[in-house]
C-alpha cells in the first residue's frame, strides 16, 4: 500500500524511535525485556507504522461493502439504519416475559428498520427438553428464561402482536426444531401462514453443543438436525434466518478470540456441505446464516476478530462453495457483550465493562447487539438493569456522533495489522480441523473441546496469579459486600406452569394428539434411516397444533434418534 521510499523511511524512523524506547525501558524494568501480547497470546509491538502493514494489498482491506467485506459488509454503515437492539428477554412465566418485552419497547428498544424485536431465551427446563410436570424439570422451570413448551405459551406472549410484522429471535438449544414448530403452529392459529413470518431460529446443534459438552444428538445427527430446519426454511419460510453460529458460547466457554471465529466458521462450513447434501444452492441459504459473537475486554483484538471474520468467511463461501450473490458472502452478526466478564462482585463495575465492550462492537460494524443487565451474574436482570443496558447502547448511538463515519478505524496501522494476523491463526485451525475430518469428526474426537478447556486452563491460571486483573476479584477488592436488587423468580411459578400444562394438556383431543405422536415417531425413524422425504418439520408443526408439547417432542427425537453424554466422546 505505500511506496518502496515511504516503507524505508519508515524502518529508518522506527530504528531511531526503538532505541529512545530502550532507555526509557531500562529505567522502568531494568534488563527485563519487553513483552505485551492480546488476550490470544498475539504478540504487541509498542508502536505501528507502515512497515507493518506493507504486506497487506489494498484489496484486503477495501471500502466498506466491497468484497472481503473487512470494513464492513454495506457501503453505509450506521449513518442511516443503527445496529439493532436484541436485547434477551425471559423472566420465568409467560406472563412475565411479556411484561418485559413490552417494557423495553416502551423504554425504545428497536430492532432493524425500526421493527419491534423480541430475542426470547427459554428456561432451563425447556432447553432441557422438559416440560412443567417432568420430575427431571424440578427447579429449572422459570430459572434463566421464560418457560415456553407449548402454543398456549406463544400465546401470552405474542397476544394481539402482528407476526408479519415483529421480529422474533427463539433462544433455543438442543429443542430448536420443536420450538420453530409449536411457534409456526401458533402463528398459523392466527392466520398466518410460515412465508409471513420473520425472526430467527439459533439452530445451534454445533456450535453449543460443542462448546458445552452437554448431552445431545450424535454429532452426525446434529448435522442432519441442522440442515433439515434450513431446507424446510428456505422452501418455505424466505423471512426467517436459519443458523446462528454460536461463537459467543465458544469465547464464553474458555476459548480465545482467534478459536472463536475459527470454530464456529468450521461449523458453517460443516452445516453448508450438508445443506449441498440435500441439494440447496449456496446463494439460496447462506445469505440467511448469522453469526452470534462475543466482544469480550480486549478491546482491540475483539474489533479485529470481527473484521478478520468478515474476510474468512467471504473468501470462503466464495472459493470453497462457489457463492455468487454478496449477501451469501455477508457476515451478519449479532454481538454479545460478554457474559463471562461480569462479576458478583462489586456488579455495578458491571455497568463499564458492557459500555466499553460495546463500543468496541459498534467501531467492529456490527448488525445486532444484546447488552446484559449489570447484575446477570447474580440473576436475571431486574427492570433497572435491563433499562440501563438498553440506555448503554442509545447513548453510544445517539451522544457520541460514532455513526457518521463508516468504519472509522480502517486504515490504523494496528488495526489493519491485528486483523491480518487474527486471520492467519484463524485459517491455521480451520485448516487443522479440515484435516481431521471436518468440523464433526473433530468434535466427535474431543479436539475442539480440548483447545476450548486448555485455554480456559490459561485463563483461570493468569487470574489467579494476577497476570490478568479483574477489578474487584483479584484487584482493588472490597470486603464489604456491594448490594444491589435482585430479580426472583415467583415461587410459585413452577407451580403455575404445571397447572397451565395440565389444562392445556386436558383440552386437547386425546386421539388426534397421539396419532400426531406416533406420525411424528414414525417420520424420526425414517429420518435416522437415511429416508429423508423433508417431512420432519411439517410433522412436527402438526403435532404441535394438535396439543403436542416441546417435552413429548423432544422425547421423541431423543429415543429415536439417539442422546449421548458428553463423555462418549473421547478427548484429543
Amino acid at each position: 500500500m505505500f511506496d518502496k521510499k515511504t516503507i524505508e523511511k519508515d524502518r529508518e524512523s522506527k530504528k531511531e524511535w526503538s532505541t529512545k524506547f530502550e532507555k526509557v525501558r531500562k529505567k522502568f524494568q531494568s534488563d527485563k525485556p519487553y513483552h505485551a501480547e492480546t488476550a490470544s497470546g498475539i504478540p504487541i509491538k509498542p508502536y505501528y507504522s507502515p512497515d507493518d502493514i506493507a504486506h497487506i494489498s489494498f484489496s484486503e482491506i477495501g471500502t466498506p461493502g466491497e468484497f472481503p467485506y473487512t470494513r464492513g459488509i454495506y457501503p453505509m454503515g450506521y449513518q442511516f439504519m443503527p445496529w439493532a437492539n436484541q436485547q434477551l428477554i425471559g423472566c420465568g412465566t409467560p406472563e412475565e416475559t411479556r411484561k418485559r418485552m413490552d417494557f423495553l419497547r416502551e423504554q425504545g428498544m428497536v430492532g432493524y428498520f425500526g421493527n419491534p424485536f423480541f430475542n426470547i431465551i427459554n428456561d432451563l427446563a425447556t432447553h432441557g427438553g422438559f416440560d412443567p410436570s417432568d420430575r427431571a424439570a424440578e427447579g429449572r422451570v422459570g430459572e434463566c428464561g421464560a418457560s415456553v413448551y407449548c402454543t398456549e405459551s406463544m400465546e401470552v406472549l405474542f397476544k394481539d402482536m402482528p407476526l408479519d410484522k415483529i421480529n422474533v429471535s427463539h433462544v433455543t438449544k438442543n429443542q430448536t426444531l420443536p420450538t420453530l414448530a409449536t411457534y409456526i403452529a401458533y402463528a398459523e392459529s392466527r392466520g398466518y401462514t410460515p412465508d409471513q413470518l420473520k425472526g430467527n431460529s439459533m439452530n445451534w446443534y454445533h456450535t453449543y453443543n460443542v462448546c458445552t459438552g452437554l448431552a445431545s444428538f450424535p454429532p452426525e445427527m446434529c448435522d442432519r438436525l441442522a440442515a433439515e430446519l434450513i431446507w424446510f426454511c428456505t422452501k418455505n419460510m424466505p423471512k426467517w434466518n436459519t443458523t446462528n453460529l454460536f461463537g459467543y458460547g465458544i469465547e464464553e466457554s474458555g476459548s480465545n478470540a482467534v478459536q472463536e471465529i475459527a470454530i464456529a466458521v468450521s461449523a458453517g462450513i460443516s452445516i453448508a456441505k450438508k445443506c449441498m447434501e440435500l441439494d440447496l444452492d449456496p446463494d439460496d441459504f447462506l445469505p440467511r446464516f448469522g453469526f452470534q459473537i462475543a466482544q469480550g475486554n480486549d478491546f482491540f483484538e475483539e474489533i479485529a476478530k470481527i473484521r478478520a471474520l468478515r474476510k474468512i468467511w467471504a473468501k470462503t463461501n466464495a472459493e470453497r462453495f462457489g457463492a455468487k450473490k454478496p449477501q451469501s458472502m455477508h457476515v451478519r452478526i449479532h454481538a454479545h457483550t460478554a457474559g463471562a466478564s461480569l462479576t458478583a462482585q462489586q456488579p455495578l463495575v458491571n455497568l463499564i465493562r458492557t459500555t466499553i465492550q460495546a463500543l468496541g462492537a459498534v467501531l467492529s460494524g456490527v448488525q445486532a447487539m444484546e447488552v446484559p443487565g449489570y447484575d446477570e451474574a447474580l440473576a436475571i436482570p431486574t427492570e433497572e438493569a435491563a433499562r440501563l443496558a438498553l440506555r448503554v447502547q442509545q447513548v453510544i448511538s445517539e451522544e457520541t456522533n460514532i455513526k457518521n463515519v463508516s468504519d472509522p478505524l480502517g486504515g490504523s496501522y494496528y488495526m489493519e495489522s491485528l486483523t491480518s494476523e487474527i486471520e492467519r491463526q484463524a485459517m491455521a485451525i480451520i485448516e487443522q480441523i479440515e484435516e481431521k475430518g471436518g468440523f464433526i469428526e473433530a468434535w466427535e474426537t474431543g479436539f475442539i473441546r480440548s483447545m476450548i478447556d486448555e485455554n480456559a486452563r490459561k485463563i483461570k491460571e493468569k487470574i489467579d496469579s494476577k497476570e490478568q486483573t479483574v477489578v474487584g476479584v483479584n484487584k482493588y477488592v472490597m470486603e464489604e459486600e456491594q448490594k444491589v436488587p435482585i430479580f426472583k423468580i415467583d415461587s410459585e411459578t413452577s407451580t403455575t406452569e404445571k397447572n397451565r400444562e395440565e389444562k392445556f394438556k386436558k383440552n386437547r383431543d386425546p386421539v388426534k394428539h397421539q396419532q400426531s405422536l406416533k406420525k411424528l415417531e414414525a417420520c424420526l425413524l425414517k429420518f435416522k434411516a437415511g429416508d429423508n422425504d423433508h417431512s420432519l418439520v411439517p410433522t412436527m408443526v402438526e403435532a404441535a397444533k394438535h396439543g403436542a408439547t416441546n417435552g413429548e417432542m423432544m422425547w421423541l427425537m431423543k429415543n429415536s434418534l439417539g442422546w449421548i453424554n458428553s463423555a462418549a466422546l473421547t478427548p484429543a
